[in-house]
């Protein structure tokens, strides 16, 4: 992807290209990460405390730790478009993983309770 065929964000063309990787390092970090966050956080607030069975929540969990694991091969294979220490790109794929684990963790409790 050319930088003057730039997507919009968050649209299924946008999407597609982050999760292959296609998008700028940064972008697929951060927007990857926190800005996804923006939706399924508030999605995952009402889910915990509305009366509804635990497994909707810990559905919702699994597939956003499917989302993470898809996250980390595209942090991975992502260019960064400006020069940047090695260490960055390996914290950026840490902190995808653990927010991964997290999830998973998160899935697993509530089903086990």
């Amino acid at each position: 992807m050319t930088d003057d065929t730039k997507l919009k964000m968050f649209t299924p063309a946008w999407f597609s290209a982050l999760l292959k990787g296609e998008l700028q390092t940064g972008e697929t970090f951060w927007a990857g990460n926190y800005g996804t966050a923006l939706f399924h956080q508030p999605l995952v607030a009402l889910l915990v405390v509305l009366p509804i069975p635990r497994l909707i929540p810990a559905l919702v969990w699994a597939i956003l730790t499917l989302y993470q694991l898809a996250l980390t091969s595209a942090v991975i294979r992502s260019k960064p478009g400006v020069p940047t220490p090695m260490g960055w790109k390996i914290a950026g794929i840490v902190i995808t993983l653990a927010h991964g684990a997290l999830f998973a963790s998160l899935a697993r409790s509530i089903l086990s309770s």
